[in-house]
């Protein structure tokens, strides 16, 4: 059954749900570009932060990227982080947009969610590609990378740890600025949920819905299941991990 507030929301801000779809599609097909000189726009500041970080300098090859060659390192367009911005845009502008009561502060959040979610991808595409150079040589090193943590498995798990780790940083940081600066004086603001467990409940959500669940579809239609049942177990474990450390790191929190 449609609410009154859900048909009100529909009406009120029903060109930005469908730009929102538009972004969604144009966002999808970046993330299919293998040209790197279509997405300099993310991947060129994402570099200079990782150069920050490291310490160490980046030559751009056209269409293919920016390499180190001492490290032999390649941020490639598989490297930008475009599905991580999309499921934050997503995450920002319908756990929100649907509590706001004046259509042009609306339009406002609609615009910062943008903004926020392509500078938090750089930050976190940054560390995320920083830790992918410098860690797989220190397992190697301390004679881990043998057996079951092959280098393929090693990056899925530094992906999805810092991804989701992030995401769940990103939503109630996102809360809190849509509270404080978007809606300081609304008397109608419906209240966030406040509890630990929703508040990881729809980062895990939005993260699992496009890591997993829309690959598995994707899975059902080709009929190809080839390697999907232990990527899956790896990224459900990865995530099961990082929900109950932030549950546990609350818990001690409160208990101070």
């Amino acid at each position: 059954m449609i609410t009154p507030r859900a048909k009100t929301t529909v009406k009120k801000y029903w060109f930005l749900y469908l730009l929102s779809i538009g972004i969604l599609a144009a966002l999808k097909y970046a993330g299919r570009i293998t040209d790197s000189n279509a997405l300099t726009w993310i991947l060129t500041p994402t570099t200079r932060w990782v150069s920050i970080l490291c310490g160490i300098p980046f030559e751009y090859l056209p269409h293919e990227g920016y390499v180190n060659h001492f490290y032999q390192f390649l941020i490639a367009p598989s490297c930008s982080g475009i599905r991580f911005m999309l499921i934050t845009f997503l995450m920002l502008v319908f756990s929100f947009l649907y509590q706001m009561n004046d259509t042009r502060v609306g339009y406002l959040w609609f615009f910062f969610s943008a903004t926020f979610s392509y500078i938090s991808t750089i930050f976190v595409n940054g560390i995320r590609i920083a830790v992918s150079i410098y860690l797989p040589s220190l397992l190697e090193d301390l004679g881990l990378m043998k057996g079951w943590l092959t280098p393929d498995r090693l990056h899925t798990l530094i992906g999805t740890f810092i991804y989701f780790s992030s995401l769940c940083i990103i939503y109630p940081l996102a809360a809190s600025i849509f509270r404080h600066a978007f809606l300081p004086t609304s008397k109608e603001l419906t209240e966030l949920p406040s509890a630990p467990s929703l508040k990881l409940y729809i980062p895990t959500f939005w993260y699992l819905l496009f890591v997993l669940a829309l690959p598995f579809v994707v899975r059902i239609y080709r009929k190809d299941w080839e390697g999907f049942g232990q990527y899956a177990f790896l990224i459900l474990c990865v995530c099961l991990s990082v929900t109950t450390l932030l549950r546990l790191m609350r818990l001690f929190k409160n208990n101070l």
